[in-house]
Order: C-alpha cells, then sequence, then structure tokens
C-alpha cells in the first residue's frame, strides 16, 4: 500500500480547467477507487509518492515542478504525469506522448489523457448499422500520416479536417458551438466500424482512448508510441506502421466481421485500465513500478 500526496503547482491558483482539471480529476478518482489499495494523504512529509499532476504548461523540461520547493526538499519520492506533445521527461513520470527513446522502466511510463472530456463519448456498442468502414475528425495538418488519409478515395471512410476551426471553438467558441463540435466529433467514432487514431504533433492521441470508451476498435498509427503498460492491445486494435497507412482500408475490409467483437474488447479495456474508478490505482501502480527497478 502506498501513502499518495496529490498536487499542482497551479492549484493555489483561481481555477481554470485548462491548468486544474486533471488534478481534480484524479482525486476524483481516489474518492471512487474500485481497488481501495492505496490512499491519499495531506502531509507530503507522509508520503511514499508525490505525484505532481499537470496540463502541459510546465515547460518543456518540466522546470516549473522542478522549482516547486516539494519537489525541491523530495526529489527521490517526486513524480510527474503530464500529457504534453512537447515535453522532455527529466522528472520520473507518466507521460501520455512518451515516446520510444525516452521510455525507461526506472524513469518513464506511458499514460493516458486527462483533459475536459467530451459529454457525448458515451458506451456505443456497434450495431451493424454504421454508415462508415472507419472514421477521423481532426486536424490534418498535425503529421504526414494524417494527411495520408486523403489518399484512401473510400465514399466508406469519412474524413473531416478540422484545422481550421478546432481550436478557435475549443478556447474560444460559444457553448453552442462547443456542443455540435462535441456532437460531430462522437457521431464521428460512433457511425464507423473502426476509429482511425494516427499520431499528431506528438506520438500519443487522445482519440484512442475515447474511441476504446466508445466501444470501437481503433487503427494506430505511430511508430514513436509507446504501448500503456498491461492493455491487450491486439485484442482490439491494429497497430501499423506509419509507412504503411495505404493498407488500412484493405485490412478493415477483412476485419469487418470481427468489428463488434473488437469494439466490446476495446471497451472492456477501457473499463480496466483508463475509467474514472481505476485511474488513481494504476498511475500509483506506474510509480511504484518504476520507485521498484531503480
Amino acid at each position: 500500500m502506498a501513502r499518495v500526496y496529490l498536487l499542482s503547482v497551479y492549484e493555489d491558483q483561481a481555477y481554470d480547467p485548462n491548468t486544474h482539471y486533471a488534478l481534480e480529476s484524479l482525486k476524483h478518482s481516489a474518492a471512487i477507487d474500485r481497488f481501495r489499495i492505496h490512499t491519499l494523504v495531506s502531509d507530503a512529509a507522509e508520503a511514499d509518492i508525490i505525484l505532481f499532476v499537470e496540463m502541459g504548461t510546465t515547460g518543456m523540461f518540466a522546470e516549473v515542478v522542478r522549482a516547486h520547493p516539494l519537489y525541491r526538499r523530495y526529489p527521490q519520492k517526486c513524480f510527474l504525469y503530464d500529457w504534453s506533445d512537447h515535453i522532455f521527461p527529466v522528472i520520473p513520470g507518466i507521460y501520455s506522448s512518451l515516446k520510444k527513446e525516452h521510455f525507461s522502466p526506472e524513469h518513464t511510463r506511458s499514460g493516458f489523457y486527462l483533459l475536459p472530456e467530451n459529454p457525448y463519448i458515451q458506451n456505443s456498442p456497434v450495431s451493424g448499422k454504421e454508415k462508415y468502414l472507419a472514421a477521423f475528425v481532426g486536424s490534418l495538418k498535425n503529421h504526414p500520416v494524417r494527411q495520408a488519409f486523403l489518399k484512401f478515395g473510400r465514399d466508406d471512410i469519412y474524413l473531416l479536417d478540422s484545422s481550421k476551426e478546432s481550436y478557435r471553438i475549443l478556447y474560444h467558441g460559444t457553448p453552442e458551438e462547443k456542443d455540435l463540435f462535441w456532437q460531430r466529433y462522437a457521431a464521428s467514432i460512433r457511425d464507423a466500424l473502426f476509429s482511425l487514431c494516427p499520431r499528431g504533433l506528438g506520438p500519443g492521441t487522445i482519440r484512442l482512448y475515447e474511441s476504446m470508451k466508445m466501444g470501437r476498435a481503433c487503427v494506430i498509427l505511430s511508430d514513436e508510441w509507446v504501448p500503456n503498460d498491461g492493455v491487450d492491445w491486439d485484442s482490439f486494435a491494429v497497430r501499423l506502421p506509419e509507412s504503411e497507412v495505404h493498407r488500412t482500408p484493405e485490412i478493415l475490409d477483412s476485419l469487418r466481421d470481427r468489428a463488434a467483437e473488437m469494439g466490446r474488447r476495446a471497451r472492456q479495456e477501457w473499463e480496466d485500465w483508463f475509467s474514472e474508478p481505476v485511474r488513481f490505482h494504476r498511475m500509483v501502480e506506474l510509480c511504484l513500478s518504476m520507485k521498484n527497478a531503480r
């Protein structure tokens, strides 16, 4: 059993979902923890693990965390969770967009995303009446593997490039615009048998975990991405090298009959590894695993 102290370098500032959501989400997960093995403590001195829970705003080298008094006093038991696409893992921790070159069993592990959630991303098992074989909504400009989707030339593969509007809507749009954007995004996953989950600016993508939550088999296209420990990826995901993105339609055609079962497996693995009642436990276990590997 581990005693855990959770914090953010920004927690004493006025609430902002872009800096506070991850910490509040993990605290809530601890409150409804399914395993009841690890516990939160209110005194960092008593903790076995001090976990900074951040949202990509602490600097490329986590310099804001490294300057924090608790990190300077207890560096040996401090870890960092961060989902930033651009961060060098100077601090031992859990990174949602971890590159293979930065992976080390005693220093880094692959994480998931703690971001404000799309309310329309809910379990929606494959019915057999889906409009599309596969779908993707997102910025096609973020990486060449995404741009390669345009060469598919298939009416049953739905593609929507949101690069011109997504940032404005998510950060400056009206509530109505955001709601419509979220609905359209969720519908793109729900209306297809398979969800295309290519890398973006970093090797990771939140779309992978959202697709699992909705119960969709995933097509992972990211050569640098480090898979999360424990997850039975082979039961529901198709992994292709980025250089073989052109094979996607052919492979998915051959898997049509397995889409429903793969979707069920995706949802089950999401519940077991990334759902709210397990997130806190899984993250603490990763920290302990790193400590034990040292």
